[in-house]
């Protein structure tokens, strides 16, 4: 077994874990070790944007999991997939950048989490984006993640966002901005029609330098705790044991699947599931793995008489062809975007205080959200969606490990529809996709309801569509989860309870669900947690 010293340890490259290596390596004092058990990014499909339909079926890229049977969706076991490479799931996403509604980070500040209110995490929102022509106010330029205009010029994404005005809410240009209500254009993180990732943003502008070392297939065991002190890591690379110590901390940017089941397999967390394990309980800290929560979505499929979707041209060699070709010569055109293109914020209910509903438009349709040929469910005809996202679910989940083995996948309850609140507004908001669809500025685009079809006018017909076809948003959040509560598991500096020297920074610790999509809050936590770990340096 190799060893080597460094002065932190950071356990994961993806959306949080790649912003800490780059701002803690700055110093050129400080040596950073950043273990990523998956590959680089290096390849073309990661880099052209629409190439994420290739990415999220290949364990070349992504990690397999699924949920157990989830028994408010008739039993079905949902596909997890989280990147398995460099810039973690930021590499394989969508790229929608959308910060959230305002009051949910002031829930965060408001829940025995001071520092993390909406005016203390904006200016972390303005640090990590460039985006040129906003609200100085809100709005960064000159960051590391840059922000574009979803293409939006197509016939049915402009025909959506006039619907939603006509069924009652308003445009709203800069959804990121001091509010987010309302219907508006996409922005995606590309930059020159590439994918603008977080180890795009971070990694490679670091990777130069000689006190950053970035090991990629590697795997991490365990953390090596002397007591409640994290030590070091124990880590395979290509299959062989390696350790590495930190002389001042490891930190676990593993996602919310990994990040809990690395602090189990180290002795902390709930006892009763450690001794199942035969593994010595070092810290009984129960919230471990619990408080998982997802967004699930689901959504309306139509036939459209434009043939301006994405299912044009991956049906059409022609249309292929001379997509392929515009991306190559200009990098502009479908390769270029993301599938999803306007996204529109409402209310299920009028009397609500913030929107609880998201629909959005995807210009493509399918047997799900993986089709991306005919072989495998992509509709033969010009098809779109209307997702339908819950923005706050009420259930709640748990992540823990089934073996002390770190190859093997932990076991996933999403619990998905389980409190009765979620169903509600699942079902309205698949009835408030239909109203859209039907008011006259979409309406005449439209030549069929596809899925669930007209046959399925009752509520409990709606439901049980919405129960056979749910499938994740890929938000999982909260299995770490920040406060100060018996069930939370980091403070507000994200220091793991009752240990020294070890922290949880990724979107596990956020402690409910920011306002829909949740790459760019987890950008932010990497660039607010690296200045809590500066700051702990310095005092």
């Amino acid at each position: 077994m190799s060893e080597q010293e460094f002065d932190y340890i950071i356990v994961g490259a993806g959306s949080s874990g790649s912003v800490l290596a780059n701002k803690l390596s700055e110093d050129p004092n400080t040596r950073v070790l950043l273990l990523e058990a998956g590959r680089d990014d290096k390849y073309r499909w990661v880099q052209i944007p629409l190439g994420m339909g290739r990415l999220l079926t290949d364990e070349q890229f992504v990690w397999p999991f699924y949920t157990e049977p989830e028994p408010e969706l008739h039993d079905q076991r949902v596909y997890w997939p989280r990147g398995r490479l460099l810039g973690g799931s930021s590499s394989v996403n969508g790229m929608l950048f959308v910060r959230g509604g305002a009051h949910r980070y002031d829930e965060w500040r408001d829940g025995n989490t001071p520092g993390w209110g909406f005016d203390e995490v904006l200016p972390y929102f303005k640090e990590i984006e460039d985006r040129p022509g906003g609200d100085p106010q809100y709005r960064g330029t000159g960051g590391p993640v840059t922000i574009s205009n979803s293409d939006t010029a197509d016939p049915l994404s402009n025909a959506f966002v006039k619907a939603c005005v006509e069924y009652g809410t308003y445009e709203n240009p800069d959804y990121n901005d001091a509010k987010f209500e309302g219907v508006g254009r996409l922005q995606i993180n590309t930059r020159n029609g590439q994918r603008c990732s977080a180890a795009k943003a971070y990694l490679d502008p670091a990777r130069g330098r000689p006190n950053l070392q970035i090991a990629t297939h590697a795997m991490a065991t365990r953390v090596e705790m002397e007591g409640k002190t994290a030590r070091g890591v124990h880590y395979l690379r290509d299959g062989v044991a390696q350790y590495a110590s930190a002389t001042r901390e490891v930190i676990l940017s593993a996602g919310p699947i990994v990040s809990p089941k690395l602090l189990e397999l180290s002795g902390i967390g709930r006892g009763e599931v450690l001794r199942e394990y035969g593994i010595d309980v070092i810290h009984d800290l129960p919230g471990v793995g619990e408080n998982l929560q997802d967004h699930l979505q689901n959504r309306i499929t139509y036939e459209t008489n434009v043939p301006v979707t994405v299912n044009d041209i991956m049906n059409s060699r022609l249309r292929g062809a001379l997509a392929g070709l515009r991306y190559m010569m200009f990098k502009t055109g479908w390769l270029s975007q993301s599938v999803a293109t306007v996204h529109a914020m409402v209310r299920s209910k009028p009397e609500l205080p913030h929107p609880d509903v998201k629909l959005q438009i995807l210009m493509a349709s399918g047997k799900d959200r993986y089709s991306n040929s005919k072989k495998v469910g992509l509709d033969p005809f010009s098809g779109f969606n209307i997702g339908v996202f819950q923005l706050y679910p009420h259930s709640k989940g748990s992540v823990h490990i089934q073996s002390t083995d770190a190859n093997v996948h932990p076991k996933i309850h999403a619990n998905y529809l389980s409190d009765p609140r979620d169903g509600e507004v699942v079902l309205r908001g698949l009835q408030m996709a239909r109203e859209v669809a039907a008011q006259p500025a979409l309406s005449p685009y439209i030549v069929r309801e596809v899925r669930p079809g007209p046959q399925a006018t009752s509520d409990e017909a709606l439901m049980d569509y919405a129960r056979e076809t749910a499938q994740t948003s890929w938000h999982p959040i909260s299995s770490c989860r920040m406060g100060r509560g018996p069930h939370d598991v980091v403070d507000h500096e994200l220091k793991v309870h009752g240990t020294d020297r070890l922290r949880v920074i990724d979107s596990s610790i956020m402690p409910n669900m920011p306002s829909s999509n949740t790459n760019a809050p987890s950008i932010m936590i990497g660039a607010k947690g690296a200045d809590l770990v500066k700051a702990s340096a310095r005092a």
